[in-house]
């Protein structure tokens, strides 16, 4: 393993430490609903979404640096793919229980912060029913550009192996991802692609589906909502910029008020060099690529055009 993967997985695990106890976690469900309905009138939510290599825990950092904000991504990493999973096959047997989980982190963050904030990437075909049901301030959509998505999603080992599973088939977890269930539940989702078409395809060219598959399922979502309850981080011109995180924190009603310079040194804990690592593309895949990719880069222009999306 390499210097950089190594320092990364050093910085994140210290990361993971800052996670916030749910002190409601293993309560008696009517009970966390019933202390969410009374929380919520003095009480603020954000909840947030990406596809991957948004910034989120970059974000999560910046925002926890403000007085009286709790605020953290993937919270239940395995729970939170299960959500996806379902949703992507339109099973709605698991939101309640989930939706009661997500209440529990919510209502133990409102007993030490006023702001809840509450982020993960699985949440991506399930936006509308959490927005229904947590009716939440305001829902921030982190948007990469599609090379970047790209480039995280192969150096990750996304779609490294062709899995013999059915993707358009709700299936139960196979013993090869015991332990690392969400790596199953949250990439083996349906992609409305067929499963003969998706297995003869290269990684680059799965994963180029599954961004413009997932960026479109999140624009169908937020396109029924009010347009000013959507908020676009777009980390290409957020990235190690401090007026533009400023003015978007300033959108949620927050004040960014540490130092620039302080500001600059909280990225080096969240984002590895080794997930940037460039790599050459075959001729196969560059031709996939640029086939599959086509659909993200629609939805893309339309979110960036559609909704608050310029914070400079």
């Amino acid at each position: 393993m390499n210097f950089n993967k190594l320092k990364f997985y050093f910085f994140n695990r210290q990361f993971r430490r800052t996670k916030p106890k749910n002190i409601y976690y293993g309560t008696q469900r009517k009970e966390i609903r019933k202390i969410y309905e009374e929380k919520k009138i003095n009480k603020i939510l954000f909840v947030q979404n990406q596809i991957g290599r948004g910034g989120g825990k970059w974000l999560m950092d910046i925002l926890n640096t403000i007085e009286n904000v709790t605020a953290y991504g993937e919270r239940n990493t395995h729970q939170e793919a299960y959500y996806r999973y379902c949703c992507s096959h339109e099973n709605e047997n698991y939101n309640t229980e989930f939706l009661d989980l997500v209440k529990s982190e919510i209502i133990s963050d409102w007993e030490k912060s006023d702001v809840s904030y509450i982020s993960s990437p699985y949440f991506s075909h399930g936006i509308d029913y959490l927005y229904n049901k947590l009716a939440p301030k305001k829902i921030v959509i982190l948007l990469p550009s599609a090379k970047k998505v790209m480039t995280s999603l192969k150096n990750k080992g996304w779609y490294e192996k062709n899995i013999d599973v059915n993707i358009n088939n709700f299936s139960d977890l196979p013993k090869e991802f015991n332990g690392n269930e969400n790596h199953f539940y949250g990439r083996m989702i349906n992609l409305d692609i067929e499963n003969e078409e998706f297995r003869a395809i290269s990684q680059i060219g799965k994963i180029a589906i599954f961004m413009s598959q997932t960026l479109k399922k999140i624009y169908q979502q937020i396109s029924q909502l009010k347009n000013n309850k959507v908020l676009i981080f777009r980390l290409d011109q957020a990235d190690q910029n401090y007026s533009y995180c400023k003015n978007f924190i300033k959108k949620l009603d927050l004040d960014l008020l540490i130092s620039e310079k302080k500001f600059l040194k909280l990225k080096s804990r969240t984002s590895g060099k080794f997930e940037n690592k460039s790599f050459n593309l075959s001729i196969k895949e560059k031709q996939e690529y640029d086939l599959y990719i086509k659909e993200y880069e629609f939805y893309e222009k339309k979110i960036l055009n559609e909704f608050n999306s310029r914070h400079d």
